[in-house]
């Protein structure tokens, strides 16, 4: 229950008459929309109109082997409470002038300049309700609407998401000494596990670079000079079998035209 207390509520109480009247028209249940961080109100309604929560899942659609349903076939999604509260200004002329008799200081224009800042910024949120109240909401989207009947009045329509926690993940650069090389880090928290790993890995420097190019000049010269021998051999093992060929068949020209000249020189004598 919250305490509520302006010219409506005390003329209402007036009228009625009565101590059991004025009770009640004082006392509101508890609505409010509060920052989490620290125990101050967000903002200050008037009045709030209704509060939506919604909440729901999405199951797999394919099909699913008999008895093997489980949580993995289902995933929840974030809820959302839909807030309707209503500002009332001092006069429809000008939103920046504050009711006075609503015994507040804000206007209608620092009730929009300071949704728009909830809408933009990464802010956190409590949703008191008089059942129970949601914690860790965002503002995701807010639309209001005046009318010329009620000039004064905005009626202001706010969605906030949920955030969820999943707990806090600490992840260790390659060369931090927060994990040993070689060891791993077993993080636990309530809504999982993370084990993290260091791979060890050291700073290169000038020597070791240079080094490295060293080396690989030296890989490349001796495989530019084995490439070079195995292809000379294989030209010089090619040249000599056509060499061969070539002294063999001369050879045998060179005898058969002297056998041909021998015959013919005894022929004539």
């Amino acid at each position: 229950m919250a305490f509520s207390l302006n010219e409506t509520t005390l003329l209402n109480a007036i009228r009625g008459g009565g101590l059991l009247s004025i009770i009640n028209s004082t006392l509101s249940p508890g609505y409010g929309i509060y920052n989490s961080n620290i125990p101050t109100k967000a903002l200050t309604p008037t009045s709030f109109i209704g509060v939506e929560v919604v909440k729901d899942s999405a199951v797999t659609i394919a099909p699913v082997e008999k008895g093997t349903y489980s949580s993995y076939n289902k995933v929840n999604r974030p809820g959302e409470i839909r807030v309707t509260f209503a500002f009332e200004g001092w006069t429809g002329f000008s939103g920046a002038i504050p009711n006075l008799t609503n015994f507040s200081l804000a206007s209608r224009t620092d009730i929009l300049s300071k949704l728009d800042e909830m809408v933009e910024g990464a802010n956190l949120y409590d949703i008191e309700t008089p059942d129970t109240t949601y914690q860790n909401y965002d503002l995701t989207h807010y639309d209001y609407r005046t009318s010329s009947q009620e000039v004064t009045i905005l009626i202001v329509s706010a969605v906030f998401q949920s955030i969820r926690d999943m707990g806090n993940v600490t992840l260790s650069n390659a060369t931090g000494n927060e994990v040993e090389p070689g060891n791993n880090a077993d993080i636990k928290s309530a809504n999982g596990r993370t084990v993290m790993g260091n791979s060890g890995v050291t700073a290169s420097t000038l020597t070791d670079v240079k080094g490295a190019l060293s080396g690989l000049k030296n890989s490349l010269s001796s495989a530019a000079t084995k490439v070079a021998t195995s292809v000379s051999s294989s030209i010089n093992e090619s040249t000599s079998g056509i060499t061969g060929a070539i002294n063999g068949a001369a050879t045998s020209s060179i005898n058969k035209l002297s056998e041909a000249v021998t015959e013919l020189v005894s022929g004539l004598s």
